[in-house]
């Protein structure tokens, strides 16, 4: 009897575990996530950023991502990921029917509105707050719909940052072999560094198309080849550590190490006296001041004075 009265149980217990799982399953099925309509990465064209702290607009203007009111340029594979997660984003689940915004930080002070064109169409419309705790999804809502989702991807790390952290650090790039001319002032003493073909020496196997060269001073002095390379190279691309204040452009004059690099066009780098522990600089390739950083400007010292030394 005891025995009968055991399987009993465990048949009312299982019985009522299947109960529960269908009816979790047909609760489930009383509503539909929202499905988005598709869009390319490559179609979008404009990204709109509206928060309560700063709003701002991406736009893409050839090759490039600009941020708008200021135009600064947009790190390219920043660029790349919002373009791809507003492409592939989903919606995955439903959070809440009934409000309680301030919990997922969608309510006015923490949410933000993004919207992201392609031409002047339309293509992605959303609110976005928090992250999820697995960090990969994000709380969200949808035009006209009071409803809280879980949409893939931390959306928040892309679209929540202030619009300075996507700027391109990169402030000067050259390509090497192009450089023809340097014409350089360090530490108060001028110097010009001209490239010179050589002919190929009398009797030598040299692959054709092959181009020899000489780099000399404005006195005709030779110049270790090998150092102008390798500082030409140090100059192929340069990030700064930082952007300083339009304003401070106006108060940058006189630099200690001016630059003027010439190939299939002017490249000037202007590198100023150090500043509450910082080396502020201006570049043809950007039009806000930097910072250039420490390291890099060691570099540059060592060969420049090797080739101002009086």
């Amino acid at each position: 009897m005891k025995i009968r009265k055991e399987y009993l149980l465990l048949a009312l217990l299982i019985a009522s575990s299947i109960g529960y799982l269908l009816f979790q399953k047909a609760d489930r099925l009383n509503y539909r996530l929202p499905i988005l309509q598709k869009v390319t990465a490559q179609d979008i064209t404009r990204i709109e950023v509206v928060r309560d702290q700063e709003s701002y607009v991406l736009s893409r203007e050839g090759a490039s991502w600009l941020i708008s009111p200021r135009k600064w340029r947009v790190d390219q594979t920043k660029a790349s990921e919002m373009t791809q997660a507003l492409s592939e984003l989903a919606i995955t689940d439903l959070v809440s029917e009934s409000g309680g915004f301030e919990r997922y930080e969608l309510d006015n002070k923490g949410k933000a509105v993004l919207k992201a064109y392609a031409g002047q169409k339309l293509v992605r419309e959303l609110v976005v707050g928090k992250a999820a705790p697995t960090f990969n999804h994000t709380y969200v809502m949808l035009p006209g719909d009071r409803k809280v989702y879980l949409a893939g991807g931390d959306l928040p790390r892309l679209f929540l940052a202030p619009a300075s952290e996507l700027r391109d650090m990169l402030v000067f790039s050259l390509t090497p072999a192009e450089i023809t001319r340097m014409d350089i002032e360090h530490a108060g003493v001028k110097t010009t560094l001209t490239k010179v073909e050589d002919a190929p020496p009398a009797g030598t196997d040299i692959p054709e198309g092959t181009k020899l060269y000489t780099w000399k001073d404005q006195s005709g002095t030779v110049v270790d080849k090998a150092q102008v390379d390798s500082f030409l190279a140090g100059l192929s691309k340069v990030y700064c550590g930082e952007y300083l204040d339009d304003a401070a452009k106006e108060r940058l004059v006189s630099p200690v190490t001016s630059l003027v690099l010439t190939g299939s066009r002017k490249q000037t780098l202007s590198i100023f006296a150090r500043d509450n522990d910082r080396i502020p600089a201006l570049s043809t390739e950007t039009a806000s001041p930097f910072v250039l950083p420490d390291y890099k400007y060691e570099e540059m010292d060592k060969f420049l004075r090797s080739v101002t030394r009086k």
